[in-house]
């Protein structure tokens, strides 16, 4: 099996989704810390300008996004399932609602309990990536934003007080999306109060925890653009959808449809239902597959 290098920071939610499911499989992976804000001089060469963290590379291969992620990791690993059949279209629901709705309720009330001990630019950084991110609007937002979190905790703990996991006995994507979610909130210890408050769920919280950190190993930025540097894409054929209004051979720009607005340039490689990848050469890397899902990204011709 290919070498998993995980391009990601600690305090990263998103990353802690991808961490958790690395653990729950106990498969081995690799960690590269990448900076909590811009610029990323060693994330960059291998997707083009896309920032989000986290990023997976598999050799000269970068899939950008977690949901796409998470599909990668399953494909190759799908021992135990984290996307079981029976389960996928309410478990990509749930992770949808969980990444979107009620992160972006979450963001509020944790930053603004974290705001003295934010670095330096740090509001800054973010609100280059998303309009509106500052410190006033954070303040102005966090009551609400936080009545809706308490909603939102409600319906997972009731749903845990039927099972262990959100669809059953056994964890999955929808369990890792919402964990990540609750996860950010203990970085601001008075709320901490919203996850002890409601037994199901803290307890949900600890079995997840337990997973543990899985088959990690650390290793440098630059040992894994030498890895890049070193390989070429090795996924990116099969056969490509006609319907998407670009073709196998386009030059296109890919960005996110929501924030994080950097781009990234390449020529389509392919392009199935639920993914597009495109190819690009790289002064420090050579050529590069950079994969991205279909939803939540615009691509135009470039």
């Amino acid at each position: 099996m290919p070498d998993l290098i995980l391009h990601h920071y600690a305090m990263s939610p998103f990353s802690e989704k991808v961490r958790r499911i690395l653990a729950y499989k106990n498969m081995p992976w690799r960690a590269v810390e990448q900076p909590l804000m811009a610029p990323k001089p060693d994330l960059t060469p291998l997707t083009g300008g896309y920032r989000r963290i986290p990023v997976l590379q598999i050799g000269a291969d970068i899939y950008c996004d977690t949901t796409l992620i998470v599909q990668r990791i399953e494909a190759l690993y799908p021992d135990p399932p984290v996307i079981p059949t029976p389960l996928a279209g309410v478990a990509a629901l749930i992770e949808d609602w969980a990444d979107h709705r009620m992160f972006m309720n979450v963001v509020p009330p944790t930053i603004v309990g974290l705001m003295s001990d934010l670095p330096p630019g740090f509001l800054d950084d973010r609100q280059a990536m998303t309009p509106g991110f500052s410190e006033g609007a954070m303040v102005s937002a966090a009551p609400h934003a936080l009545e809706q979190t308490g909603h939102a905790l409600d319906r997972i703990a009731l749903q845990l007080g039927e099972s262990a996991y959100l669809l059953g006995e056994r964890f999955t994507v929808a369990d890792a999306a919402c964990f990540h979610t609750v996860h950010f909130l203990k970085n601001n210890p008075a709320l901490v109060v919203q996850i002890e408050s409601r037994p199901a769920l803290a307890d949900w919280v600890k079995r997840i925890e337990a997973f543990g950190d899985g088959k990690r190993e650390d290793m440098t930025a630059a040992e894994a653009l030498t890895i890049a540097g070193a390989a070429s894409p090795a996924d990116t054929d099969g056969a490509s959808v006609t319907d998407a209004g670009y073709k196998v051979g386009d030059k296109v720009t890919v960005v996110a449809d929501d924030y994080g607005q950097e781009t990234t340039v390449g020529t389509v490689a392919r392009v199935t239902l639920n993914e597009i990848v495109v190819e690009r050469e790289d002064p420090q890397v050579g050529r590069v597959a950079v994969h991205y899902p279909r939803a939540g990204y615009r691509v135009s011709a470039s």
